[in-house]
C-alpha cells in the first residue's frame, strides 16, 4: 500500500517510506516558511471570517516537532460564506515560492477541531501568472491529522480560478498560490493546524505509519490501528517475537482495498507464557508488495493459574525501580532484596494477599552499586531475579 494514515492513539511509533523524492514546501519547524508574511484575509478574495491565534505550535505535529495554528471566525459584519486564501508569499515575493512540475501529487497534513458541517479545503496553484482550484475535500473535525492531496497532472480534479487566464490544466512552471478553504456563512468558530505541505513528482504522497497500539489484559494482548486512507491494500499480516525467538506470523486481517474513509483494525492474541513480547505489522498491497510498521513491545505478567514474578523496571536503574508480581490464588507473601553476599537489604512485602496483580516500588537510595536479588515467596513457592543498582 505504501499509503496509510494512522490516527494517534497512545504509542507514537514514526515511520517512513520511500520519501526521498519528496519536496517540502513548508514544514512550519522554526516558523510559518512562505506564509509568515501573510496571513488568512491577505487577500482581497478572503471574506466571511476573521482569523485569531496564527503561529507556529509546537505541541503537535503531522511529521516533525511542529504545525502551523490559527482559529477561524465568523465575521459578524458579513453574510458571505467564508473563502478563505491563505497566500503563499505576498505579491511582492511570489517569486520566492518554490518552483514545481506539473506532474505528481501535491497536498497537506490538517487537523481540525469544530467548525459544522461542510467545511472544505482544497489548494490553489499554477501562481502567480494564474490560479488552478483543487477538488474541495470535506475536512474531518476531530481532532486528528489527515493528509488531503491532489493529482496535478489530473485535469478532472482542476478547476479555473480567480484569474481570466486560469484554464483548471496545471502547466510548468508552477507554484503554490494559496491554502484554501470554504464554509457557509455562521459556521462556528473552526480551530486549523496544517503541516506537511509537500509535492511528490512521483506519485500520491505516502502517508507515515504514525501509530501502532496495544493493551495487555492478564495473558490478552488486544493490538490497534487505524488508517485513515488505503491504497491496493490488501490487507496486515501480524507478527510476534517472544523473547530470545524470531518473529512469526500469528494472524492475518484483511485491509479495505482503496479507500478514503478511516478504518479501524483490532487484533487479539494470547500467550501461555509470562514475558516480553514483540509485535509488528507487515502491510501487503495486491501485487505482493509490503512494508513493516515499527515494533512494539508489551509484557505479559499474569498466566491464569500461575505465580509469575516479572523482571523489575527500570533495568538498570537509579534510585528506584518497580517490581510486579502475579499471584493466582490468595496467600502468606514476602518480597525481599539480598545482595550477593546473601545479606538482605530489603523487605518489601511480608502480609497476606488476596489474588492478584501486584506493583512495589523499591527505593534504593541506601544502597551502594551493584547487583541484586529479589525474591517472592509465596505458598511454598519461591521466585527470583536479578537486578542492577548502578549510581
Amino acid at each position: 500500500m505504501k499509503k496509510l494514515l494512522l490516527i494517534i492513539f497512545s504509542v507514537f511509533l514514526a515511520a517512513s517510506f520511500g520519501y526521498s523524492q519528496i519536496h517540502i514546501i513548508d514544514d512550519f519547524e522554526n516558523d510559518l516558511g512562505h506564509f509568515k508574511n501573510t496571513h488568512p484575509r491577505y487577500s482581497g478574495s478572503s471574506i466571511g471570517f476573521n482569523y485569531h491565534s496564527l503561529g507556529v505550535d509546537s505541541s503537535t505535529s503531522f511529521r516533525g516537532e511542529a504545525s502551523m495554528h490559527f482559529v477561524l471566525t465568523d465575521d459578524p459584519a458579513s453574510t458571505a460564506a467564508w473563502v478563505m486564501r491563505f497566500i503563499s508569499g505576498t505579491a511582492a515575493a511570489l517569486s520566492q515560492n518554490d518552483t514545481l512540475g506539473s506532474v505528481g501529487y501535491i497536498g497537506y497534513a490538517l487537523k481540525a477541531i469544530g467548525g459544522r458541517d461542510s467545511v472544505y479545503c482544497s489548494i490553489a496553484v499554477d501562481a502567480p501568472a494564474t490560479a488552478e482550484l483543487g477538488t474541495k475535500r470535506e475536512i474531518i473535525r476531530d481532532g486528528n491529522w489527515y493528509l488531503y492531496q491532489w493529482n496535478l497532472a489530473d485535469t478532472s480534479e482542476w478547476t479555473a480560478w480567480l484569474t481570466a487566464s486560469a484554464n483548471g490544466i496545471i502547466e510548468d512552471p508552477v507554484s503554490v498560490d494559496a491554502l484554501t478553504l470554504f464554509a457557509p456563512d455562521a459556521t462556528p468558530d473552526i480551530e486549523i493546524w496544517i503541516d506537511y505541505l509537500v509535492w511528490n513528482p512521483g506519485g500520491e504522497v505516502p502517508v507515515e505509519l504514525v501509530s501502532f497500539a496495544s493493551t495487555v489484559d492478564g495473558n490478552n494482548i488486544e493490538l490497534r490501528w487505524v488508517t485513515g486512507t488505503e491504497t491496493n491494500n490488501a490487507g496486515f499480516e501480524i507478527q510476534r517475537k517472544a523473547e530470545g525467538g524470531s518473529f512469526e506470523k500469528i494472524g492475518f486481517v484483511e485491509g479495505r482495498g482503496t479507500t478514503t474513509e478511516m478504518n479501524i483494525y483490532t487484533f487479539n492474541d494470547q500467550v501461555d507464557r509470562a514475558g516480553k513480547y514483540s509485535y509488528r505489522l507487515k502491510q501487503i498491497d495486491y501485487d505482493g508488495t509490503y512494508e513493516f510498521s515499527k515494533i512494539i513491545e508489551v509484557e505479559v505478567i499474569a498466566i491464569p493459574g500461575k505465580y509469575a514474578l516479572a523482571q523489575n523496571y527500570p533495568n538498570p536503574f537509579n534510585p528506584a525501580t518497580m517490581i510486579s508480581y502475579f499471584l493466582p490464588e490468595a496467600g502468606k507473601v514476602t518480597l525481599t532484596v539480598f545482595n550477593m553476599l546473601g545479606e538482605k537489604v530489603a523487605d518489601l512485602v511480608n502480609e497476606l494477599q488476596e489474588s492478584g496483580s501486584y506493583k512495589v516500588n523499591f527505593d534504593a537510595s541506601n544502597l551502594s552499586s551493584g547487583t541484586y536479588i529479589y525474591t517472592l515467596n509465596v505458598n511454598g513457592k519461591v521466585f527470583s531475579k536479578k537486578m542492577q543498582l548502578i549510581k
